[in-house]
């Protein structure tokens, strides 16, 4: 069996690359299930690898995240995520599921309320993430680094963040609201204002425009009256 450009790791049988190229055709078609899970533990053995190794069991976590069993999804990926080698030569490799793990990871702590622990999961991403993803994931990256910076008391990163996201996202509503927070949050208040005249001219139709509207009431003083 013929072994793929892509695939560097240790199996020389092309099992394994055969094994991931299904796993993730059926991941994209979102039909993976039980069955793929244990062919894919079944790999594990014939990978000797670590990165590879860790590359594998990232797959073993997301399809438990598709498939809504977050318990698994956390224990797998963290267990994964820690062990892998940046500095060997098959990082560069593997990139595209360490990053996709990590991403996953900080969803699910996020959803959990974890929001510090969530954290150091989204700042891995950082390096990377002009390699593997585009401008929806990068901004979603950086909207989750700045809500968890937000809400452990890091006003001062989190609008960096929150700048970030609002550019990547190219200043839609929800970002807006997001930036006019984080301004205020670090008692800038002028650019607050002026975040909120954009939100007041481009976004009366945003679904929480009266979140924005009373934001403003209570936090802007009489640059919040409504004009």
């Amino acid at each position: 069996m013929q072994i793929p450009e892509w695939y560097t790791g240790s199996d020389d049988s092309g099992r394994v690359a055969a094994g991931i190229e299904r796993a993730i055709e059926r991941m994209d078609e979102r039909t993976a299930d039980h069955s793929d899970i244990a062919d894919l533990e079944l790999l594990v053995s014939s990978e000797e690898e670590i990165n590879w190794r860790n590359f594998l069991f990232g797959l073993v976590g997301t399809i438990h995240y598709d498939l809504e069993e977050i318990d698994s999804a956390r224990t797998v990926l963290e267990e994964s995520v820690k062990s892998y080698k940046p500095y060997l030569e098959s990082f560069d490799d593997v990139l595209s599921v360490y990053c996709q793990s990590c991403y996953t990871l900080g969803v699910i702590l996020f959803d959990d309320g974890d929001y510090s622990e969530a954290i150091p999961y989204f700042l891995r991403c950082l390096p990377y993430m002009h390699e593997v993803y585009d401008e929806t994931y990068i901004g979603h990256i950086y909207t989750f680094l700045a809500l968890c910076l937000s809400w452990t008391s890091q006003t001062g990163f989190s609008a960096v963040f929150s700048e970030a996201a609002a550019f990547v996202r190219r200043y839609d509503c929800e970002s807006l609201e997001q930036l006019m927070v984080a301004y205020g949050d670090t008692g800038e208040i002028d650019k607050a204002t002026d975040v909120f005249q954009l939100l007041q001219r481009h976004c009366q139709d945003y679904e929480n425009y009266d979140r924005v509207l009373e934001y403003a009431e209570q936090n802007l003083g009489e640059s919040g009256v409504v004009n």
